[in-house]
């Protein structure tokens, strides 16, 4: 077997990104084969046909967001100051730069449920680890002392999960700026910091 004459990641990258802008529906074999530099053939004997390069997209998406989630939120220490950054970060388009993007499983969600049950599953399974790791975080801030006791560390992670899916879909509307920023000061009024 032969070497491949491309980088598969960079491709499956690229493919990602095509999908992310256009999704599923909209996007077409000739613009995946123009946009990650192969052609058809080399595609279908490396990612299979468009069904399975969305769904490798989609599972490599969902890896690198959740990562990316991790490390803002890990750059503080602090509760409160670790989801001000991470809310004016995907203010800033987060991971991908671009606010007018959103979040591809937010995205598939929005396009393919219910009629796609296994996107589906992966995209909602993607989001109650997002709920974890917020609620993990949280119970840190009880631990510490900085949250104030009492509070629903699950159900918190549960509200700031849907303030941050609906950040992302507001953004790509391109909101002034005063408009995010309220946003992003009420939603954390939902951390109520220890006295």
């Amino acid at each position: 077997m032969r070497p491949r004459a491309f980088d598969e990641e960079q491709a499956l990258d690229a493919a990602m990104r095509v999908f992310w802008e256009k999704g599923y529906e909209a996007t077409s074999l000739s613009e995946l084969t123009e946009k990650m530099n192969i052609r058809k053939p080399s595609l279908y004997a490396a990612f299979g046909d468009k069904r399975e390069l969305f769904g490798r997209s989609l599972d490599r998406y969902m890896a690198k967001h959740l990562e990316y989630m991790k490390r803002i939120l890990e750059q503080e220490r602090a509760v409160v100051p670790a989801f001000k950054s991470l809310l004016n970060d995907l203010a800033e388009g987060g991971s991908a730069g671009d606010p007018a993007l959103g979040c591809l499983a937010v995205l598939t969600l929005d396009e393919l449920a219910p009629q796609e049950a296994e996107w589906t599953e992966k995209a909602w399974a993607h989001q109650l680890r997002l709920a974890e790791l917020f609620c993990n975080k949280i119970v840190e801030g009880l631990q510490s002392g900085e949250l104030a006791q009492g509070q629903d560390a699950e159900a918190l992670g549960h509200a700031l999960l849907a303030s941050v899916i609906g950040l992302t879909v507001m953004l790509k509307t391109l909101p002034n700026a005063a408009f995010i920023e309220s946003t992003i000061t009420g939603t954390l009024t939902l951390l109520k910091e220890a006295k």
